[in-house]
C-alpha cells in the first residue's frame, strides 16, 4: 500500500512539473497604465477581427501581435512600431 501511494505522489509531482507555466497577465507583469499603452498600441495597428488586445493577455502576446500588424504596415505604420521591429 506504501508503494502504491508513493507512486501516486511521484506521478502527480511529474503532472505538476511537466505542466506548461500560467503566463501573467500583462497588467500584472509591468503595471496598468504600460499595459494600457500596449493595448492602445495593438488595437491601432491589429488587422485581425478579434484580436488579442487585451491586459489580461500575457504582454509577449500583445508585442507579437503589434509587430504583426507594424510589419503588415510597412512604410504606413505608426512610429512606435520602431520599437518593435525586427
Amino acid at each position: 500500500m506504501r508503494a502504491s501511494w508513493a507512486g501516486r505522489i511521484a506521478s502527480a509531482a511529474l503532472l505538476f512539473l511537466a505542466s506548461p507555466a500560467v503566463a501573467q497577465t500583462c497588467t500584472a507583469e509591468v503595471g496598468a497604465e504600460e499595459a494600457k499603452t500596449y493595448v492602445d498600441q495593438c488595437l491601432e495597428v491589429s488587422p485581425a477581427t478579434r484580436p488579442p488586445c487585451n491586459a489580461d493577455n500575457a504582454c509577449q502576446l500583445i508585442w507579437d501581435e503589434i509587430a504583426r500588424g507594424c510589419a503588415m504596415l510597412g512604410e504606413d505604420a505608426p512610429d512606435f512600431c520602431s520599437d518593435y521591429g525586427e
